[in-house]
């Protein structure tokens, strides 16, 4: 049984449709990292670890398939789909002309309130002891900002559609957890625009910000396109 499926645990049964369950659990998992590009995502193991049935399993693991984040392959079983270059650039894309938007929204409408909120998830941002606790406080900067432009609902549109960009996110993380400090500092230079009621400002160093990924998402593509290239000779070697 693949290591990677040990942090896996058994499901309560009790919240929701089973499949959703197991949807949203390896949904989770494989966003973050914590089952990484090439994962074997084999029904048995994932029944095992999860105390459900293969129906669950297997619905969940088709579901991954419709979104590229597990590939499935008759007689050789289930991977974690490697990074897709292009899903990841028309996330971006989504993300970065909806925020850009909403942060021109939330400087109409910042106040004390607001600032003090922003400011205080910065602190939070620096004093965090992981990546994992950084990226929390870094998803509810975001989140303040489009709630305070009054249009909270747009950022369920972007959590949706931002899947791809996250699991680059959290690769570089897990890489490299050294560029938080700069990612902070950006933060800061958003909060600076908001403060000042400064649109093009804010707008401006939002965009830089979430241009950052850019930097630091080809080593990733490079590591996953040789990942994906070797597919094809570790299906043979199962099939054998």
């Amino acid at each position: 049984m693949d290591d990677d499926l040990t942090r896996l645990t058994k499901m309560d049964g009790k919240a929701g449709r089973l499949a959703d369950q197991v949807y949203e659990r390896l949904l989770e998992d494989i966003v973050s990292g914590a089952l990484p590009p090439g994962t074997p995502m084999a029904e048995l193991d994932l029944c095992e670890r999860l105390g459900v049935s293969r129906t669950p399993v297997r619905e969940a693991l088709i579901k991954l398939a419709d979104v590229d984040l597990v590939r499935i392959y008759p007689q050789s079983g289930s991977v974690v789909a490697p990074v897709s270059r292009e899903a990841f650039g028309e996330a971006q894309f989504i993300r970065e002309h909806l925020e850009c938007a909403l942060v021109a929204e939330a400087v109409r409408y910042i106040d004390a309130t607001a600032l003090r909120e922003l400011n205080d998830l910065i602190e939070k941002q620096k004093a965090a002891a992981t990546p994992a606790e950084f990226y929390a406080h870094d998803e509810a900067f975001h989140q303040t900002i489009a709630r305070t432009s009054r249009h909270p609902h747009v950022w369920q549109v972007i959590r949706q559609t931002k899947v791809h960009f996250d699991r680059v996110r959290h690769l570089t993380l897990i890489e490299d957890a050294g560029h938080i400090p700069l990612l902070i500092a950006q933060h800061q230079e958003i909060l600076d625009g908001l403060a000042a009621c400064n649109e093009a400002q804010a707008v401006a160093a939002m965009r830089r910000h979430l241009r950052e990924v850019f930097r630091r998402a080809d080593g990733i593509f490079a590591r996953q396109e040789e990942l994906a290239e070797a597919e094809p000779r570790t299906r043979a070697r199962r099939r054998r």
